[in-house]
């Protein structure tokens, strides 16, 4: 968890392609096919991301933790609508973008409460030290284990450390899921 990872995303061409697929409540959406490129900064282990291999959940994740960084990466000092404008991609179906902006207004306006969880789980590890990427995953994460009730916490760390395994060090993901993990019931309610 030593070095920051930065995203950036490639330019979007006029002729991206979409396909309509099934969500679990069969209701048709939207996957935009696009590419990410996730790189280091010693620029090591770059590689491209195809977002439209995955579900609008994991999509409207992704999008959650791109903004939360960018939140955090500035301070605390952009507003929301900020950094939900995603100026590179105007073609975020609908249900993607709603479920991002739940995500991260809801992270945001309830920060205190999260911060308190990750400090009390992140045994010896002050919340200033941990990489700007894996808080805004384990803060996304809490705000999910908190207030969205409909999604198991099962679903929620596997989320987080697939997302971690993305875009954070080699070995990240095991303090996501440890600090997720860690988190009682009763913190929760």
């Amino acid at each position: 968890m030593s070095e920051e990872k930065e995203i950036k995303n490639i330019e979007n061409t006029e002729n991206i392609n979409e396909e309509t697929v099934s969500d679990n409540d069969n209701a048709p959406r939207k996957v935009v096919k696009k590419k990410m490129i996730v790189k280091s900064k010693n620029k090591e282990n770059i590689k491209d991301l195809d977002l439209s291999s995955y579900g609008a959940r994991r999509q409207a994740r992704i999008y959650a933790v791109m903004s939360l960084y960018s939140y955090e990466i500035n301070e605390r000092k952009i507003s929301i609508n900020d950094i939900l404008d995603f100026d590179y991609d105007k073609k975020i179906p609908e249900n993607i973008f709603a479920f991002t902006r739940n995500l991260v207004e809801g992270t945001i306006k309830n920060l205190e409460r999260i911060d308190s969880l990750i400090e009390k789980y992140s045994n010896n590890w002050d919340i200033k030290r941990i990489q700007y990427v894996d808080k805004s995953i384990i803060r996304m994460s809490i705000y999910s284990l908190i207030f969205l009730k409909d999604i198991p916490k099962s679903v929620v760390i596997d989320e987080a450390v697939e997302i971690a395994k993305m875009f954070s060090d080699k070995d990240s993901y095991k303090f996501v899921n440890g600090i997720l993990d860690g988190i009682q019931e009763e913190d929760i309610q």
